[in-house]
Formats: structure tokens, sequence, C-alpha cells
């Protein structure tokens, strides 16, 4: 079956460069008029959609959004200036800048692809309380394959690659407090308030109950712990009927070598475990692998 995208764009040249781009990769792509967009898309065929970078952006954007609240969403800007202009992108969910190159074009639609594989993958396990069970390691499979991408490119690019585990601090007394309908609520609370407060390169998840990871390319451990302080200040700050804090270990892997997915979770999580001992509300970083262990993929 075809890998189609839907493209909101007017100019025929942009189409045509977009079309270079991806059909040698394996994607179809569909150009359609923006005010056009929402009803041309066809949830079953259409796995994402580029929307151009301008002031009409956010309607195309919502009007995407409701007719398929799965849709990943791509805007296009045509250079960092035009980028700047818009720093929220719209919500949307990838951002590509030009001058635009096949790779990056291609390598944003396939994370795109993963998104929405993942989207409706984390969708079909919640029809069941036993598949809402094997939920959080679907997703973890997902964040494992996609933190690999990502070490693939920092070891080939020499960037960095930063993970934050957040959790809720004191969690059985928020149970306490709240029935089955107000946990959830809860928790998608704080899901969309940490999606909302980092950047659209960024991928927050849920990891286990009361926990979410936070995943940081192009971020080192320093910076990816002061992202991680802000973000336990909005949880602690958000206005809701049941006040909550959160607490946060940062680990990171500053580009290049390989780096075990697995190790970086374990080192995150020993964070949170000192953050939380000492009082919860705040984020702690990891401490440094022994210097002679050996870390690999995997």
């Amino acid at each position: 079956m075809a890998r189609r995208i839907l493209v909101a764009e007017q100019s025929k040249h942009v189409v045509t460069a977009l079309r270079r781009d991806l059909e040698g990769t394996g994607f179809v792509v569909d150009p359609v008029a923006p005010a056009e967009a929402a009803a041309r898309l066809d949830a079953d065929r259409h796995f994402a959609a580029i929307v151009r970078g301008n002031d009409g952006a956010p309607a195309v954007v919502d009007a995407l959004r409701a007719a398929d609240p799965l849709l990943p969403v791509i805007a296009l800007f045509f250079d960092e200036d035009e980028a700047r202009r818009h720093p929220g992108a719209f919500g949307a969910d990838g951002v590509l800048v030009g001058p635009l190159t096949a790779a990056s074009v291609a390598g944003t639609c396939r994370l795109a692809e993963k998104l929405r594989t993942e989207a409706r993958r984390a969708q079909a396990l919640e029809a069941t309380a036993a598949e809402r069970a094997r939920g959080g390691e679907a997703g973890l499979d997902f964040l494992k394959k996609l933190l690999l991408l990502e070490v693939k490119r920092s070891k080939r690019y020499g960037y960095p690659v930063a993970l934050a585990l957040v959790a809720v601090d004191r969690w059985p007394d928020v149970l306490a407090k709240v029935d089955r309908a107000g946990r959830a609520a809860l928790l998608a609370d704080v899901l969309g308030l940490l999606t909302a407060s980092v950047r659209d390169i960024d991928l927050v998840a849920p990891f286990a109950e009361e926990r979410f990871v936070v995943l940081m390319p192009h971020t080192k451990a320093e910076g990816a712990l002061q992202v991680s302080r802000r973000l336990c200040a909005k949880i602690r700050d958000r206005k809701a009927d049941v006040a909550v804090t959160a607490s946060a270990g940062v680990a990171g892997h500053e580009g290049g070598g390989t780096v075990s997915f697995g190790m970086l979770v374990k080192r995150a999580a020993e964070a949170l475990t000192r953050a939380r001992a000492e009082g919860g509300d705040r984020a702690v970083p990891a401490e440094p692998p022994p210097r002679r262990d050996r870390i690999v993929l995997g």
C-alpha cells in the first residue's frame, strides 16, 4: 500500500521539490489547496500532512486535527527567519526549515510515519484493560527504536541526545484523592503540559503509570537539566483541582560512540530516585557512568 502524505501548498515549485525528495524514497505526495486540506484528508490513506508555515497555517492545522486527531502535522518554513516569526510552529508535530535537503525531508516524514503508527497502536491498546497494561511496553519499544535512530545520527553528525524521566511525586497519596477517571484526567493533563512545554523535535511519551519519558535530541545533559527544572515548575504551578509536584532524573549522551537505551533510562531512574529522596519537586542529573564501562547499542 502506498505511503501517502498530504501536502497543503499552492506553489507548484514547492510541491515539485517535495515530490523529488520524497517519491524516490517510497512516499507518494498528494498536493491540495490549504483551504481544502481537511476535506481532502483520508485518514486511511494519509499518514501525515505538510503545511506551509504562514499566517494561514493555524487554521489549516486546526482543521486537519479536527478531521483526524492522530494525524502528525509537519510545518514547512522556507528559512530560519520565517521559522522565527512563528516560534510555536502552530502546534505542529515536526518542523522543516529551508534550505531543505532530500535527507532532512525524508527523515522527518519517516519519523512522522512512526509517530502515526505508534499513535494508532496506542489507541488500539486502550480498547481493553489487558491491552492497556501492554501499552507501556509498546511505547518503550517505540522509544527505544527512536532513540537508537537519534544515536546513529548523533554518532554521524556529532550532536548530543538527552533523556529525562519525569514522575508525579507521592503517587500513592495522589491515588487516595482521586477516582479512576480523575487519575486518567490528571495524567492526561500532565502529559499535555509536558508536550506543550518542549520543542517540536522533542518527544514526550508515557513510560509507567505516573512516569513520562522526555527525549531531547541536539541537547546536552546540562541543557536537558534546565528544561527538566522548568517542566517540574510548570507541573507545580498548574491550575487544577488536584495539585501535584513532579521530580525528574536526567541522563545524556554527548554524541559520537554508542549508547544503550537501557543504560540511559537506568541512570535517569537512579537520578529520579535521588530527586524524590531529597523531597521531590526538583530535577537531578544522573551520575556519570563509570570511566571504563563499555556502552553498546541494544
